[in-house]
């Protein structure tokens, strides 16, 4: 059987470089399928896209691939751009109507219906994908067999009904899933995408646990709410593996809560300072998670910026957005977190149904009386975006800012990002709203710039994207093309895409 595995572009993400990235659930999905013995191919459409200087014909890349060669075809993505998805199916299906198609991840369980009856996708994997898609696949050739598989929702076209089969429990003992196949998803250019913040070394993106137990109401985690843990010594030696076999110096946790706990948050610090790993990393956690001592172990097993989702400085927006913190606590953290040597690092969202001038000046004002601190990324309000099956999609619903889900879903979530617009559920004006949005970043920008000045000049010459400070920390000879890459990276034009072909053929061949 073989398989081909189809990452669709991500409208939520950064523009250019910046929004490089490894799909991370279909690397574990091929991981798994690798380890079962499955033939797999991928095609990667958001990471070419952007390599592509911006331009892709996706149908002509699917096409190029051979496509009837394949059993089964399986799309994932962050955010699926909604229309692209319809046409690669619909093109499958005209090639070769017996190729069976599978949707799966975070946008594919949140629109299941919609997914099944716009498009040829044949079933959704609902949540985690690693368990099922073995189980599905070893039953695809007779559906009697494979409409009974735990976790997937299917059309029944006979009954034009939508069936959902029962839910698969949550995987235990993530040890047993191998890491994520980076080689396939062409990790070697992208360990190159240094983010902001980089101590220019080759970065690696990492989970160390799933789940998030918090009850935010613009997100609903497919990973459940129970918090489930890989063991310090897994995570460590992925660690060791990626410094090893790639030459990474850099791991950013992308965990929806770092790990959770501050006891197995210390065990891992612990265990990373004896084996002696020498490797920068981040993390985003909850402020209540931290403490000084934990803080002080993070920072000598090598954490240089931790990121606090504080959303607000307005404590009637933040108890809106059931964040069960206060801006007393934020600034707490936030300064704890500096003064031990930390970066912190902020994210900012505005739009909930309470937001107004007032609560919108609050977060600005509690930004510039922070602002005294030297932010790797200065902070910025981002607008937040209703997804499918949240506590915030429902109250847009009921206030009658979506009254046509299958549009939202389909061509509205095309069109909303956090770093542009979004659906406005306050009682200002569009106009207003973005316009006081706009110019409370613009202050925030400003205020630190009076107080930061050379970071000004920084910018200019694109410096500010690196940790110029830790360039010759952890220095080994191994390190000297990444950081050489870096400051090519940096000062080529990484936010600017007219330099996307020049910089591509600098450093990447």
């Amino acid at each position: 059987m073989r398989i081909l595995l189809i990452n669709i572009q991500n409208s939520g993400s950064r523009p250019g470089y910046r929004g490089l990235y490894i799909p991370f659930g279909l690397a574990y999905i091929s991981a798994v399928l690798k380890k079962n013995g499955y033939a797999v191919d991928v095609i990667d459409l958001h990471n070419e896209e952007v390599l592509n200087g911006g331009h892709l014909d996706y149908l002509g890349r699917l096409m190029s691939q051979g496509i009837s060669k394949y059993d089964v075809v399986g799309f994932g993505g962050t955010f699926l751009k909604f229309k692209i998805l319809k046409s690669l199916s619909e093109k499958i299906c005209e090639v070769d109507k017996n190729i069976f198609q599978i949707a799966g991840g975070h946008m594919a369980t949140l629109s299941a219906d919609i997914i099944l009856k716009e498009t040829k996708v044949n079933c959704v994997c609902l949540y985690e994908g690693e368990e099922t898609i073995v189980e599905l696949l070893a039953k695809i050739k007779d559906a009697a067999l494979w409409e009974g598989v735990k976790g997937i929702k299917y059309l029944d076209h006979s009954r034009g009904e939508i069936i959902e089969t029962p839910p698969r429990e949550k995987i235990t003992d993530l040890d047993n899933i191998p890491f994520p196949d980076r080689e396939i998803w062409s990790f070697d250019i992208i360990r190159k995408c240094f983010p902001y913040g980089s101590p220019g070394r080759y970065s690696a993106a990492m989970l160390a646990s799933r789940g998030c137990p918090f009850q935010c109401i613009f997100c609903n985690s497919t990973s459940g709410r129970r918090l489930r843990l890989r063991s310090a010594e897994n995570i460590v030696s992925e660690m060791k593996y990626l410094k090893e076999r790639w030459n990474i110096g850099f791991i950013r946790f992308l965990d929806e809560v770092f790990i959770g706990a501050k006891d197995k948050i210390k065990e891992l610090c612990d265990l990373m300072i004896e084996e002696k790993l020498d490797l920068f990393w981040t993390c985003q956690t909850q402020l209540k998670l931290v403490d000084e001592d934990l803080l002080k172990v993070m920072k000598k097993a090598g954490c240089i910026e931790i990121t606090y989702g504080v959303e607000s400085g307005s404590n009637r927006i933040l108890a809106e957005m059931k964040k069960g913190i206060t801006r007393e606590l934020s600034r707490e953290i936030i300064e704890l977190t500096n003064r031990v040597g930390i970066r912190p690092s902020l994210n900012l969202l505005a739009g909930t149904p309470s937001e107004n001038l007032e609560t919108l000046q609050e977060t600005r004002d509690f930004i510039l009386s922070l602002n005294y601190i030297n932010w790797i990324e200065i902070p910025r309000i981002d607008f937040v975006v209703p997804l499918p099956h949240t506590e915030l999609y429902n109250l847009a619903k009921e206030g009658g800012f979506i009254n046509d889900e299958k549009k939202y879903v389909t061509e509205g979530l095309l069109e909303l990002a956090k770093h542009s617009k979004t659906i406005n559920l306050t009682q200002m004006t569009d106009r207003e709203f973005v316009e006081s949005v706009a110019l409370c970043n613009k202050e925030i920008i400003n205020n630190f710039y009076e107080k930061h000045s050379y970071r000004k000049i920084l910018s200019f010459f694109g410096f500010d994207y690196l940790r110029v400070d830790l360039i010759l920390k952890n220095f080994s000879f191994r390190q000297l093309k990444p950081i050489s890459e870096a400051f090519a990276w940096a000062t080529l034009g990484k936010r600017n895409n007219y330099f996307n072909k020049f910089t591509n053929r600098f450093i990447y061949g």
